[in-house]
């Protein structure tokens, strides 16, 4: 997996690509630590190009939904369907602290319509 850091908006958004699995999750999450510890509490992860995920991956996601303990959201950037369903078994579609989007223009509305209110 690799995996850069960008922003979306103001939000700040790390761009995996590859597999996310037990050997490679460690990144993603201390990745997502740091964010944590500058206080975001809202993060995009753009899964666009990532190409599976195993246990490791979705409990580094848990985790970092639990983290966030209904203080912000994590939103999930064009997760294919596999990984998809992975998500919803984990029942985290159901979850209001995570959002998943279709595209990063459809998550950029949102953070649009966040500075608005």
């Amino acid at each position: 997996m690799e995996l850069t850091n960008a922003m979306l908006g103001d939000v700040p958004m790390l761009v995996a690509s590859g597999a996310i699995d037990h050997d490679t999750c460690g990144v993603l999450d201390a990745a997502l630590d740091k964010l944590f510890e500058a206080r975001h509490n809202i993060i995009f992860l753009d899964f666009s190009n990532v190409t599976g995920m195993d246990s490791g991956g979705l409990s580094v996601l848990l985790a970092a939904v639990r983290a966030l303990g209904g203080r912000g959201w994590l939103g999930i950037i064009g997760p294919n369907e596999t990984i998809r369903h992975l998500l919803e078994m984990a029942g985290l579609l159901g979850d209001p602290n995570f959002l998943v989007f279709e595209t990063r223009q459809a998550a950029l509305v949102v953070t649009r319509e966040r500075q608005s209110t």
